[in-house]
């Protein structure tokens, strides 16, 4: 018996490295973008039952890469390699679970899935179950744990739950309200490049919250979101071309960024728009909108994106 194990052992050697070859040659395919070359290798690793092959062939079905789009195909892959314990296929399969992604929707089981994946310290997956306790969606809805897992997610250096974590300190939910630890929260994920952080900066600064007013610093925190196409910060941008602020008062600018926020679908952008080509609708004398230096200060703390309407992260 002792000797059949060890020959076992001995045949599965050339099998696990012939596997890490095919992954390694899949994953320079995907970098390449030769998406077509990556399947053809990724498909016989998959059907052997390689849990990690199963994943990345599941991501290539779900996004049409090397071959047609088909969200069945990738959530059975997902389902195969999360059985297997790989924590992005639970936590893949669990996104699927909950925007009923050719599995049917399934919040409880997703809820599931998220914790099998965040209890073996996948980011993504933190931040998705936290989601779902922030929205009582398949768990008791519960603001102290939603706290806990963006935490975990945040210490990791993971940008959105950095974010989030700081919406919360900022507004008090799942934990005591702290400007000074929402400040550096955000700072962390505007570091990263986080858009939606990008602009609360801005929004502390133009406001003074947390730190001395500075509205040129402000100005910089929303463009940096700006040129990344994130509305909100367009807007509040706009604001401050409309009304001078940390900006040398240009109306061109300000029309510009309205606009790119319009087009972005900002609904206050669009109203703005509408008041600047009617003249007289609501305008102060010396031709600004009425009450638009109140909304520079006050935009962007309504413009922040809610932890119930972001949106689940798949990697």
């Amino acid at each position: 018996m002792h000797a059949l194990l060890l020959c076992l052992c001995f045949l599965a050697v050339p099998v696990m490295a012939q596997a890490s070859v095919g992954l390694s040659e899949a994953a320079e395919a995907i970098e390449r973008k030769e998406y077509a070359a990556a399947h053809a290798v990724l498909a016989p690793l998959a059907e052997s039952g390689n849990a990690e092959a199963q994943y990345v062939l599941g991501r290539l079905y779900a996004a049409g890469q090397g071959c047609q789009k088909d969200v069945s195909k990738a959530a059975a892959l997902f389902r195969k390699a999360a059985a297997q314990g790989d924590p992005s296929a639970q936590n893949s399969l669990a996104t699927f679970l909950l925007q009923d992604h050719g599995v049917g929707q399934n919040p409880s089981e997703a809820a599931r899935w998220f914790r099998k994946a965040a209890d073996q310290g996948l980011p993504a997956a933190e931040y998705n179950l936290a989601l779902l306790y922030a929205e009582g969606r398949g768990v008791a809805k519960s603001p102290q744990e939603a706290f806990t897992w963006q935490q975990r997610a945040a210490n990791q250096g993971y940008a959105p739950s950095q974010y989030v974590l700081g919406w919360m300190h900022l507004h008090g939910q799942g934990t005591r309200r702290s400007e000074t630890k929402a400040l550096h929260w955000f700072q962390q994920a505007a570091g990263q490049g986080d858009a939606r952080a990008q602009n609360e900066l801005g929004s502390l600064y133009s406001q003074g919250i947390a730190v001395p007013q500075d509205y040129a610093k402000a100005a910089e925190f929303y463009r940096q979101a700006a040129n990344q196409g994130y509305a909100p910060a367009q807007y509040n941008l706009g604001v401050l071309y409309e009304e001078g602020l940390g900006l040398a008062r240009n109306m061109e600018e300000a029309r510009r960024w309205y606009r790119r926020a319009a087009d972005g679908g900002d609904k206050d952008a669009r109203a703005t728009l509408a008041l600047l080509d009617n003249p007289g609708g609501g305008k102060a004398a010396d031709g600004k909108s009425a009450g638009k230096r109140e909304q520079a200060t006050k935009k962007t703390t309504k413009k922040s994106a809610s932890i119930k309407t972001a949106k689940s992260q798949t990697r």
